[in-house]
């Protein structure tokens, strides 16, 4: 034992010298370069496309394209605003928001009683300096983050650009009227382009940069000689200096349509749009134009409408410069085409060679380099955003009505099951194996979801999903049907199980094409997790491999081979499990090695007679710890900083900020667990199988003891994934859904089980 925990001291210790091996071996190169971001919201593919947009779409054909995910800017809020979106872009974390904190101002600005600049050092006890613009509603936010977020720091892109010795510059305003009242006024560009103090060195988000509009939401619109004269001296003024710089624009029409489209009909809201975009268009070209030669232009969709139903798609993003053509990639989404908002601000770092902070969340982008056009670069993004509006359109309504269903048939058919128990006339049969198909059913239908890509790889409506989903699980419920009474229901229990992980491991060996979007997996909209498996996927995959193995040992249990699968079989296809789940470049779910090896070892332990004790239990500690050890080695030293999954950035956070960093990457999977407990319906589905088990195992009938006797094995795996499923309960975030599907196939194997045996007489043979 002592020698056991002086090993796992020394694999720790490696661990967290990693990074810092890794870190001592890069390259520096000097900042230097400018980032140009045009803030371009609520638009859409179409509209850079389809003729209104001449410039932007000249600017992409040349560039990298990629479809881009909002979501981290609602983390705290129902009602996204450019507010919500600028500070998460800055912050490369989801910051929260505060509506009665003040806004930007240029510093010459009128402000309470004297200027922006006074208002600046009586809010924050300190002078704005130099700075050309300032943000007075800074403490509020950082109040807001603090009580709201963990490690969210809103201005850590301007600083690492001000620590690098560059300069920043904010253009423009989305104010909704001519005048400057502060509850009219939103001036994203500042809070893109701010430091840590709220400041940005030059630049003008004043009402000097409208005119008079009479046919313009709220009669004005963005100048844009005056917006072309202001960038161009901003860009002068940051050029001069020779080091890094990051110049934000807000065109600023775009955000007024949206907020009069409600007072307008629906024909105005119509053109209204359509001008905010084409002076959008201006504007980008302006500053195609103008920008120096070298520079890096990012024009950026960073919130989107919400829709009267469905969920939020996708918003362009295009990236162009040296080095940027075709499509967008990322290590954050693993997915050519996908990437998300959290990644903008490390993208502009790295195009300006800086270092990203620990504290940002994202990964810099990257492009393929590919030379098709860009009809057929859209057409491919659309694509795969229809696919995944049609799927998040279905997937609460499916996960609700599946959690409900499971539910209702594990109470109904005990409740029956025990009524009929000393009496089985021909019609209780009949109910108890329409309930036992049902079962079967609902088992059938988690791979279905996966499968169903096979048949259409590309699903772009919600009813083709619905569709495809119910006969898919249909075939493979006949099938299943077929082995039961061929074979018994526990064969065909099993069968269920391997088939669902093997076409789970399958998929993921073969890079995860299935796996894009699921019903039972993660969502590219919802944005927690873009590859790999995700917590719902690798409790089915561990959850289907303990019953199918262990129900396929009890029904060959007289074979002579059992016993030499049970030693050598079921250890390698736990291993394989495990890998496929955890590895980096599989499953990139790192929690599965703990967790997951938990489980089948205790099936492995006591399948083949040998007692759990301490001693296993540390040796177990000290595998799962070799297997994080060579994980970790291949996440930083070969994959590198640009391959890293969250195993990575983990350590790479331990390494650049000690013991703190690593304790609140902690404290945000806690968070999130607890979150989604009180939220998440499968809780309810995991307090019903807990209540069927216990109440199962308290009752004096003995039906649930004598099922276990059957079904030895399965015994064994029902153990095993309890314990597993609460080892990963308390190691993930999203804990919940871990035992409740883990714990799923349990329960409705062992119910299958108990309807066949109470549909038949005493005697019958099962």
């Amino acid at each position: 034992m002592r020698r056991a925990m002086k090993v796992l001291a020394i694999l720790v210790t490696t661990l967290l010298m990693l990074p810092a091996l890794s870190a001592s071996a890069a390259i520096e190169t000097a900042p230097k370069g400018m980032v140009i971001v045009v803030l371009a919201p609520y638009l859409s593919w179409q509209d850079v496309t389809g003729g209104t947009m001449p410039r932007a779409a000249a600017f992409a054909s040349e560039s990298a394209v990629g479809n881009l995910n909002t979501r981290a800017s609602a983390r705290f809020t129902s009602s996204v605003t450019q507010v919500h979106a600028a500070l998460t872009v800055s912050a490369s974390s989801p910051s929260a928001a505060d509506p009665n904190a003040p806004a930007a101002y240029s510093v010459n600005e009128h402000y309470e009683v004297g200027t922006a600049a006074d208002a600046y050092d009586r809010i924050m006890g300190r002078s704005a300096g130099d700075s050309a613009v300032v943000f007075l509603g800074l403490p509020r936010i950082e109040r807001a983050n603090d009580g709201q977020t963990l490690d969210t720091q809103v201005g850590a892109l301007g600083q690492a650009v001000h620590d690098a010795g560059g300069l920043t510059a904010a253009l423009g305003n989305s104010d909704y009227g001519y005048e400057v009242r502060q509850t009219w006024q939103s001036r994203p560009a500042a809070l893109v382009a701010m430091d840590r103090q709220g400041l940005v060195d030059f630049g003008d988000v004043s009402s000097k940069l409208l005119i008079s509009d009479y046919d313009a939401p709220y009669g004005v619109s963005t100048d844009v000689e005056a917006l072309r004269l202001a960038f161009a001296a901003a860009v002068r003024a940051v050029d001069a200096e020779g080091g890094p710089g990051l110049v934000v624009v807000d065109p600023g029409d775009p955000e007024r349509a949206q907020r009069f489209a409600t007072d307008v009909a629906d024909v105005v809201v119509a053109a209204q749009r359509s001008r905010a975009n084409r002076k959008t268009d201006e504007i980008v070209g302006m500053v195609r134009d103008s920008m120096p030669s070298g520079a890096t232009l990012i024009v950026l969709s960073h919130i989107q409408r919400v829709p009267e139903s469905g969920p939020v798609g996708f918003s362009p993003v295009i990236v162009g410069g040296r080095g940027w053509q075709g499509v967008i990639t990322t290590p954050s989404t693993h997915r050519p085409g996908i990437t998300s908002e959290l990644d903008v601000a490390p993208t502009a770092l790295a195009a300006l060679g800086i270092a990203r902070p620990t504290a940002m969340l994202g990964n810099a982008m990257s492009s393929d380099g590919s030379s098709a056009s860009l009809e057929d670069r859209v057409a491919e993004l659309e694509s795969l955003g229809a696919v995944a509006t049609a799927v998040d359109t279905v997937r609460l309504a499916v996960t609700n009505a599946y959690i409900s269903i499971t539910i209702a048939l594990l109470i109904i058919g005990t409740a029956f099951m025990l009524r009929i128990k000393r009496h089985r006339p021909a019609w209780a049969r009949r109910a108890l194996a329409i309930l036992r198909n049902g079962l079967f059913f609902m088992l059938c239908v988690p791979v279905a979801s996966t499968l169903i890509y096979l048949i259409v790889p590309r699903p772009d409506a919600a009813s083709l999903v619905l569709l495809l989903l119910v006969g898919v699980s249909a075939v493979l419920w006949v099938g299943t049907v077929v082995l039961e009474r061929r074979f018994g229901p526990g064969l065909a229990a099993g069968t269920i199980g391997l088939v669902t992980a093997s076409v789970i491991i399958i998929d993921q060996l073969l890079g995860a094409p299935l796996s894009f979007s699921g019903l039972f997996s993660y969502s590219p909209l919802w944005g927690a997790r873009y590859y790999g498996i995700g917590n719902e996927g690798a409790s089915i995959l561990v959850g289907s491999g303990l019953v199918g193995v262990a129900l396929t040992f009890d029904y060959f249990r007289g074979e002579r081979w059992v016993g030499w699968a049970k030693r050598w079989v079921l250890p390698v296809f736990g291993l394989l499990i495990v890998m496929v789940s955890a590895a980096p470049f599989w499953g990139a779910n790192v929690g599965v090695a703990a967790w997951g090896f938990v489980a089948f070892g205790i099936a492995w332990l006591q399948m083949n007679g040998h007692p759990v004790t301490w001693k296993k239990a540390a040796l177990a500690v000290l595998a799962v710890a070799l297997i994080v050890a060579a994980f970790s080695f291949y996440d930083i030293a070969v994959s590198g900083e640009g391959g890293q999954t969250h195993l990575g950035r983990a350590w790479q956070s331990a390494s650049e900020g000690g013991s703190a960093a690593l304790w609140t990457i902690v404290a945000r999977k806690a968070e999130t667990n607890w979150r989604v407990l009180r939220a998440s319906n499968w809780s309810y589905l995991l307090f019903a199988i807990l209540g069927f088990l216990a109440y199962m195992r308290w009752r004096p009938h003995g039906d649930f003891a004598d099922a276990l006797k059957r079904y030895p094995h399965f015994a064994i795996a029902m153990t095993a994934g309890l314990v597993g499923s609460l080892v990963g309960y308390f190691t993930e975030d999203s804990g919940i859904v871990i035992p409740a599907l883990v714990m799923l196939y349990i329960a409705g194997s062992i119910l299958v089980l108990m309807l066949a045996d109470a549909g038949t007489e005493p005697g019958e043979a099962q």
